[in-house]
């Protein structure tokens, strides 16, 4: 009997689906653009984190340097992956090291998510005057639907397409060059036994 062992890898997977979903977006009536906005959002943070943990696994190779590095925040893990690929702290880092963090706080907004308490003291606006009814809140912080923006997507969709950059322009020079080296994000699997088959 063959004996096979193997990685699946789906940052691809993760990838299409907001990549999809961002395309539908823009496409979508205003009204109804959140229900194809919010999910690509969240498909791009598990993007990120998958893509994150495949390529920390292919840098942190020490079992306890991999785990410190998997127990870190999602910020943290790019912080990491960054200073052991030597990147420079430039403009397009620091940006995405901001949008990470708004990754973030979305993805806990949303798996987290429950009724807000909110309190605010303005002035009634429009319908707001004759009614209750019309009266909107808002809270910035804790609301993930205030992310449900076009410009949002393209934010996120942006920290993926840096980290991507990082990884083959930074990944080639910690790898001496191995073009190879960087194709960790690609599932695979290889007979382990087949010298044994007669």
């Amino acid at each position: 009997m063959n004996i096979i062992e193997g990685v699946i890898v789906n940052d691809r997977f993760l990838e299409s689906i907001a990549i999809n979903l961002h395309e539908e977006a823009k496409n979508a009536k205003t009204g109804h653009r959140f229900k194809k906005i919010i999910p690509a959002l969240a498909f791009y943070c598990f993007t990120l984190e998958s893509k994150l943990l495949t390529y920390g696994k292919a840098v942190f190779t020490k079992t306890s340097e991999y785990k410190s590095y998997t127990n870190a925040t999602l910020s943290g893990k790019f912080e990491w992956l960054s200073n052991r690929l030597g990147v420079p702290d430039i403009e397009p880092i620091q940006k995405c090291k901001e949008t990470i963090l708004e990754m973030v706080a979305f993805r806990n907004a949303v798996t987290h998510s429950k009724n807000i308490d909110v309190q605010e003291e303005r002035e009634l606006t429009g319908l707001e005057i004759f009614h209750d009814r019309y009266v909107s809140v808002y809270d910035d912080e804790k609301d993930f639907m205030t992310s449900s923006t076009l410009e949002k997507l393209d934010d996120f969709s942006q920290a993926i397409w840096v980290l991507e950059q990082v990884w083959v322009i930074h990944g080639l020079k910690h790898f001496n060059g191995d073009w190879s080296s960087l194709s960790v994000g690609i599932s695979r699997g290889k007979v382990i036994n087949r010298d044994e088959e007669a």
